[in-house]
């Protein structure tokens, strides 16, 4: 099942149009207070519309930074177009070192491959090392491991998807983060590795 397969799945689910989509994206900037420039503005709308994605469940975001801006997902958008294609039997992620040495690894398993899938992302290649970062640094790595993972895996589901919160750069965070209001994505605590596509464990 491709982007646009899964597209029609969750429109019929929802009981949304694309339009609809449009419509929750524009009433999403103007509660959120973003006044961006009409260019700006059709591209967050457009690409709401295109991946059927809703701001106001927290699936995207828009966020200033200058003259310019930031469109990010939540990284359980991934998850749920990857369980949706019908071809995810399982994953985990776990991280690995210590200090600037941590990693984090996922490993996914698709249905239709014969060995699973595994990528590596290092803590000091995305650590703002504030905030969150420095709070939970094995969390927020984690995240970047399972968002750039499933669109590598998933190129044909997640091909085009914007960024999450986890990835931008350190020269944009400071700036762009700071002068967003964006909630941080909470999900339960586990004790152990996780084999499911709706759980992340939380480590300091």
């Amino acid at each position: 099942m491709n982007v646009n397969e899964i597209t029609v799945v969750e429109n019929k689910e929802n009981g949304l149009l694309a339009q609809d989509f449009t419509k929750l994206a524009g009433e999403y900037l103007v509660s959120m207070g973003n006044k961006l420039p009409d260019n700006q503005r059709a591209q967050f709308l457009e690409i709401c519309k295109a991946f059927c994605l809703n701001p106001f469940k927290r699936e995207i975001y828009a966020v200033p930074y200058g003259n310019d801006f930031n469109i990010i997902v939540g990284f359980e958008v991934y998850l749920k177009r990857a369980e949706r294609s019908g071809k995810l039997s399982g994953w985990k992620v776990w991280t690995e070192g210590e200090g600037a040495d941590i990693k984090a690894v996922i490993e996914i398993h698709r249905k239709d491959f014969d060995f699973p899938f595994v990528h590596e992302v290092y803590l000091s290649e995305y650590s703002t090392g504030k905030a969150m970062w420095a709070k939970s640094p094995k969390t927020m790595i984690k995240k970047v491991a399972m968002s750039q993972g499933f669109r590598l895996c998933f190129p044909d589901e997640l091909g085009g998807m914007p960024y999450t919160q986890e990835e931008i750069t350190e020269e944009l965070a400071d700036e762009a983060l700071g002068s967003a209001n964006i909630p941080e994505a909470h999900a339960p605590e586990m004790s152990a590795p996780i084999f499911s596509a709706n759980t992340i464990q939380e480590e300091k």
